[in-house]
């Protein structure tokens, strides 16, 4: 049963109480990076590659992409760039290297990182990324340094989005849920890690520098870690 927690995202000033939890989940884009960077690149970088490559113009290369991205939503494939480089006929990996420049962690993310290790906290990160572009943004970031162990939606067969993928993802990461706090941008995910047990979950509501925030009303938002680490 998930438990609903009616605090708003902006508003939760509480003092962060960090007795009972020893592990910390984080997802990568939009909560640990700003999720502009996938969002320019899906609806920008890859139509505009799509479109020279087929005849088309923007609207109809982003059209026929955006029908293709929503048939597979949900899937492994969904997150998986060398299925898109089968499905587009492009490098997908090679044009997402070539925009490294704009991968870049939210502004307090690496600020949280080093305040969770100087509170000698297992750091975990728990991702949908494909390996391939795992790499890329941890070159670009280095946000790596600072994680004890990574799993990705590739290691464990689904996506965060599935029951599954916390039943496998514990067993690799040895995790009690009871003294967990994970944060994440998606609450799909939140929910498959709440119905998992996970009992300290928190919504990122903010994931893109280029969007508004919206809060959840189910789960505890936060727009930064800043709240976490008072």
């Amino acid at each position: 049963m998930i438990r609903v927690l009616h605090v708003a995202g902006s508003l939760y000033n509480d003092a962060m109480d960090w007795k009972g939890i020893d592990t910390i989940l984080l997802d990568l884009d939009g909560t640990l990076l700003d999720r502009a960077f996938d969002d320019h690149f899906y609806f920008n970088v890859l139509p505009e590659h799509y479109a020279l490559a087929r005849g088309l113009s923007m609207e109809e290369a982003r059209e026929r992409l955006t029908g293709l991205y929503r048939a597979v939503e949900g899937e492994l494939d969904w997150t998986d760039i060398d299925y898109w480089s089968r499905t587009l006929g492009l490098d997908v990996p090679a044009l997402k290297a070539s925009v490294r420049h704009r991968i870049a962690p939210h502004p307090d993310a690496l600020l949280f990182l080093g305040y969770l290790q100087q509170r000698h906290m297992r750091v975990h990160l728990v991702t949908n990324a494909h390996p391939k572009s795992l790499a890329i943004k941890m070159e670009k970031t280095g946000v790596d340094k600072y994680l004890d162990r990574i799993v990705t939606a590739f290691d464990v067969g689904c996506l965060k989005s599935r029951r599954e993928y916390w039943t496998n993802s514990q067993a690799i990461l040895g995790f009690d849920p009871v003294t967990t706090l994970y944060v994440d941008d998606d609450e799909a995910a939140l929910s498959a890690a709440d119905m998992f047990g996970i009992r300290h979950l928190y919504l990122r509501s903010k994931p893109s520098s280029a969007s508004p925030a919206h809060a959840s009303a189910v789960y505890r938002s936060i727009e930064t870690f800043h709240p976490l680490m008072k």
